[in-house]
């Protein structure tokens, strides 16, 4: 788990350091914004990288890489109601919410594997789009398989906003969580 912690940590900073000030000045046109004293470029690119980096972090379980990539003021949501109303199953505001949902989700799973991950950036690099299948397998061994959409606002090279729509029915056929 360590090996794979840390190619998580250098996948993430990858992504970051190839969207800091050498990355910008090659990257005309891209807009720039300071966060934490280090420039950030937002272009298609940079935040498809930055994406496909934070998917590897799930898959990898790796809550520092995760972290390293949240705004302080980042927001989570699971929009798909288990009751099919139209309120979210669940909201996460600020890192340490988000990272709690996260760590959750790490001790839940067993293994966490997206196939067929596609990702698509719109807004000039401002928002993107994950659509995957979920390989997945419990923590106690029984395979989770669920089709995933997320989408990821970004500001300064940091989520700020996350959404995640998965289907709540795979969700309480293999989990008894409540409000299934």
């Amino acid at each position: 788990m360590k090996a794979r912690s840390l190619l998580a940590v250098s996948v993430a900073a990858l992504a970051l350091a190839m969207t800091g000030p050498a990355a910008a000045s090659a990257n005309r046109g891209a807009t720039a914004s300071a966060v934490r004293g280090v420039t950030v470029s937002d272009t298609v690119s940079d935040t498809e990288r930055r994406t496909r980096a934070l998917v590897a972090a799930f898959e990898h379980e790796d809550v520092a890489a995760v972290s390293a990539m949240l705004r302080d003021d980042s927001t989570f949501a699971i929009p798909l109601s288990f009751t099919g109303r139209k309120e979210d199953a669940a909201r996460f505001t600020g890192r340490a919410e988000v990272l709690g949902y996260v760590k959750s989700a790490f001790a839940t799973m067993g293994r966490i594997d997206f196939v067929d991950v596609k990702v698509s950036v719109i807004a000039g690099g401002k928002t993107s789009f994950v659509e995957a299948e979920g390989d997945f397998t419990t923590a106690d061994g029984r395979p989770y398989r669920n089709v995933y959409v997320y989408r990821f606002d970004w500001r300064g090279g940091r989520m700020a906003n996350g959404l995640e729509y998965a289907n709540p029915i795979t969700f309480c056929n293999t989990f008894s969580a409540p409000g299934c």
